[in-house]
């Protein structure tokens, strides 16, 4: 993929600001990070879920998902984990097919799948495992929402869950970093090859507008009604914004030495100093000049840059984040597009490009501003752009032969009422306040199997 002209003077500079030794330090870094992606990748891509999801009471309020541990314990087949090895907090339960793992609010749950074969895999999975924390919840009189954000509880301190690592992130970050108490996304991993790391995580990027535009489904947040459409990434674009740390970044990436570089001039902001956790204020190429290419605090740096698409070194993944946790009888809709994308990420680019210009970019960067605010009623950067992307990422998934395809119906049928749930939400909540709210994006227990709410 080609880089942004318009921002090529000022990354050069940055880059021979680095003196010989942080210079060589980053190409160590690269070629390490290189080498940890497969050289061939599986056909159907393998893939894989995480998804977040709001814990509240019958008011709407955040409950303690701690308190679920010992139901789904019961029946044997899961393991407990802790916050390390002489810790007593269990931070989640994994079993075979799927774990359960406690978010940075503890209010919030996330549910991981195995690595899978294809979409339908996961959705199975997914379902089973959602079905067993929706009937544990039912015990306390709690529910489980298929949405994005906590709708009545405020980001604060007594929220966030007691791991040390986010102790010392709220030190280095502030009340900043107490938003990610009440968010709820939906992210999906797709295996990619060593020949195409650039391409995918500038091609993830670019679709984070698209992404957004039709999956955004937190309008509400603290009981209120929000300008926003997507209210976890409005918010979160204003954290640590100068350092590009979440959304799209500012400019495309030229290689993983350009990437490596331009993430290093961000501030490292907890690191590990005799197996504590501790907050940090420098720069990482302040780290690298004293201690050289130390991998494994690269990646604990670069654990804590959220930008819109990332590749895990652990899973010889890309990560597509920017998608609000869906409704649930549409629950595998942000999935689904985010692989169809992927698999079409080739035919997508060249249309993006050739349709808006050298400049693609920075108008995609405009249109992430707009959607994050009014989704499906943005004004779209050319004539039929998202039905013409949407069509190609079909393509794509057709071309998996798995049979996928069909999950994108949502998806079709948000682009035909120029609506997207949150764009839909908005009008529940005006009608019908924050009870409405909760009839429509609890998830029922009959209803799991079924694929209904």
């Amino acid at each position: 993929m080609n880089w942004d002209p318009q921002h090529s003077d000022r990354h050069a500079s940055a880059a021979d600001s680095h003196s010989p030794e942080v210079a060589d330090a980053i190409a160590r870094l690269a070629a390490e990070f290189t080498q940890c992606f497969p050289t061939k990748v599986t056909e159907p891509r393998v893939v894989g879920r995480e998804a977040e999801y709001p814990v509240v009471d019958s008011q709407g309020r955040a409950a303690d998902v701690r308190r679920l541990w010992d139901t789904l314990l019961a029946a044997g087949d899961l393991k407990a984990k802790t916050d390390g090895p002489d810790s007593r907090l269990v931070v989640g339960l994994e079993g075979t097919n799927y774990s359960y793992a406690l978010e940075v609010g503890v209010g919030t749950v996330e549910v991981n799948t195995r690595p899978c074969h294809d979409l339908l895999e996961v959705e199975a999975i997914m379902e089973e495992a959602v079905t067993r924390l929706v009937v544990a919840a039912l015990d306390h009189g709690w529910q489980l929402l298929g949405y994005g954000i906590q709708p009545v509880t405020p980001a604060t301190l007594p929220l966030m869950s007691p791991k040390q690592r986010y102790q010392s992130l709220y030190r280095a970050m502030g009340q900043e970093w107490l938003w990610y108490t009440v968010t709820a996304s939906d992210q999906v991993q797709i295996d990619i090859g060593r020949h195409e790391l650039v391409h995918m995580l500038n091609f993830g990027n670019l679709m984070a507008p698209v992404l957004i535009a039709l999956c955004a489904n937190s309008p509400v947040y603290e009981g209120e009604l929000s300008p926003y459409c997507s209210g976890r990434e409005g918010q979160m674009a204003a954290i640590h914004a100068s350092e590009h740390r979440h959304g799209m970044p500012v400019r495309p990436y030229r290689s993983i030495e350009d990437y490596i570089a331009t993430v290093s001039e961000s501030t490292f902001l907890i690191l590990r100093e005799d197996n504590v956790v501790v907050p940090s204020h420098q720069r990482f190429t302040d780290y690298l000049a004293e201690h050289g290419p130390d991998f494994d605090a690269f990646l604990f740096h670069e654990h804590y840059i959220w930008n819109s698409a990332r590749l895990r070194v652990a899973y010889g993944t890309i990560e597509i984040r920017p998608a609000c946790q869906q409704p649930w009888d549409e629950h595998m809709a942000a999935a689904a597009l985010g692989v169809g994308l992927i698999e079409a990420s080739v035919e997508i680019d060249a249309y993006v490009q050739a349709a808006l210009g050298e400049a693609y970019w920075s108008i995609m960067r405009t249109y992430h501003r707009q959607v994050i605010r009014t989704g499906l009623a943005a004004p779209q950067p050319a004539p039929d752009f998202l039905p013409k992307i949407v069509d190609l990422a079909a393509d794509g998934l057709r071309r998996r032969s798995q049979g996928e395809e069909r999950l994108l119906a949502p998806i079709y049928h948000r682009l035909e009422r120029h609506m997207n749930p949150a764009q839909r939400m908005r009008y529940r909540f005006q009608s019908d306040g924050i009870v409405g709210l909760l009839r429509r994006t609890a998830i029922r227990p009959v209803a799991t199997k079924l694929g209904a709410s």
